[in-house]
């Protein structure tokens, strides 16, 4: 079996294999000894969490795609430890790190350069055409496990705040499928309440307590910028039948194309068993059953791995969805025979 092939299994045990490093480092440093030999005890607090935050990434990039990664990546994993090992030294070690002028120029030249040359990189990726420009910008600032986060957290925000009345997300030659018609009464229900939450914390605990009312004000804000997200992408991202195959969506929760040629059957999702079925529209009772020609094992963190033969999903015209979904798969076999 090669490394590719291991990779998903090992991948979470190798992000999580820092964890415990990073952790037993922030002990040290709080020891009788670090604030003895404080400055000593910075280097090696950086050293290791840079150390530990690169050579997880070069081990997890070397797998998953069977060669070493980029420069830019390794450069990116290493400014990322520097911040995270600045951030985590205590007092006394920040100010003994600060008067190493020579430590000080070292961390801001990797942590500067990398800066400048992930902005130009990203600046690049922005100009060039095409439609995943977002991630692979990101891609050039942060190491890739957090590239693909960063970007959906920036899609969302910029979803919630600056896309109002947009169109559905419609690529040309694709038939369009909307779920959202009876999923709009509970979210708005969910965001009325959620202001109605946020106005009656800030106003009854601020009259005891300013600071704990403020910060639970900045967590329900960040709340109902999430909630409207998710309750516009309901409407923005249609489930599609795309020249290539079934794009299932259900907001920014799911997104997943299945070829024609994968399918063995599509129908109603009446009577679905649980056991070996994955439902996609998970805020919404399926309609539709796609069973699929080849069962998919799916790995999951510290558990058994689960075999998915059947995706249930649901759109608000079952009927006319199946019929057409059928027709392409009748489309498709005959352009095989």
């Amino acid at each position: 079996m090669t490394s590719r092939a291991l990779f998903p299994a090992v991948a979470p045990f190798l992000r999580l294999a820092l964890l415990p490093i990073i952790a037993v480092a922030l002990l040290a440093i709080r020891t009788p000894w670090a604030a003895a030999h404080a400055g000593l005890a910075a280097l090696l607090f950086l050293w290791i969490t840079t150390d530990s935050l690169a050579t997880s990434l070069i081990v997890a990039e070397r797998m998953r795609l069977g060669r070493p990664p980029a420069v830019r990546v390794v450069l990116a994993a290493i400014a990322l430890g520097l911040v995270v090992g600045v951030l985590g030294l205590t007092p006394p070690l920040r100010s003994a790190l600060a008067d190493m002028p020579w430590a000080v120029a070292v961390v801001a030249a990797l942590v500067g350069g990398h800066l400048l040359y992930g902005v130009a990189g990203a600046w690049a990726v922005l100009r060039r055409p095409g439609v995943a420009k977002l991630e692979a910008a990101v891609a050039c600032l942060v190491p890739p496990p957090l590239a693909q986060l960063v970007a959906k957290e920036l899609a969302l925000l910029h979803l919630a705040l600056f896309r109002w009345r947009s169109p559905p997300d419609v690529p040309p030659g694709c038939q369009a499928y909307s779920y959202h018609r009876d999923l709009m009464p509970l979210m708005g229900g969910l965001l009325a309440a959620q202001v109605m939450e946020i106005v009656v914390v800030d106003v009854a605990l601020g009259i005891h307590h300013r600071t704990a009312a403020l910060i639970l004000f900045a967590v329900g804000d960040i709340g109902f910028i999430y909630l409207l997200g998710l309750t516009k992408s309901l409407r923005l991202h249609p489930v599609l039948l795309t020249p290539q195959g079934v794009r299932i969506r259900f907001g920014l929760l799911a997104d997943r194309l299945i070829p024609y040629d994968a399918i063995a059957h599509i129908g109603a999702a009446d009577g679905l068993e649980r056991r070996g079925s994955e439902n996609l529209s998970r805020l919404v009772a399926p309609n539709v059953a796609l069973t699929l020609a080849v069962p998919e094992a799916r790995r999951r963190f510290l558990r058994s791995a689960l075999t998915v033969s059947r995706l249930a999903f649901a759109v608000d015209e079952p009927r006319e969805f199946i019929g057409a979904v059928r027709d392409r798969l009748a489309d498709t076999q005959k352009s095989l025979e």
